[in-house]
């Protein structure tokens, strides 16, 4: 979760940039460390609903019986087919989009 709001990001030098080109470099330092802490709430927050998401999943199939262990590796199974397609139709978009050529 920390290595989120750590990460190098294009938005956070953009604002740096203009903020010291403006003269308010500590104005732009304080919003470049608000933007890592909405990043790194929104990923933890995330993950939280995503562990607390499998095991209702896992309480509601049965818990560990061979059909309620099945039925949990097929949703995680089409839940990562699902961003797969997503990621996949994205890339398919940006390459044969108007900014493309």
């Amino acid at each position: 979760m920390l290595a989120a709001g750590a990460r190098p990001c294009a938005g956070a030098i953009i604002v740096l940039v203009f903020a010291l080109a403006q003269g308010v470099f500590a104005a732009g330092v304080a919003a470049v460390l608000a933007m890592a802490l909405g990043t790194a709430l929104t990923t933890g927050t995330t993950a939280m609903l995503a562990v607390l998401a499998k095991a209702l999943a896992l309480r509601i199939a049965g818990g560990r019986g061979a059909a309620g262990a099945l039925a949990v590796a097929g949703l995680e199974l089409l839940a990562a087919a699902f961003v797969l397609v997503l990621g996949a139709s994205l890339l398919l978009g940006l390459w044969t989009g108007p900014a493309a050529s």
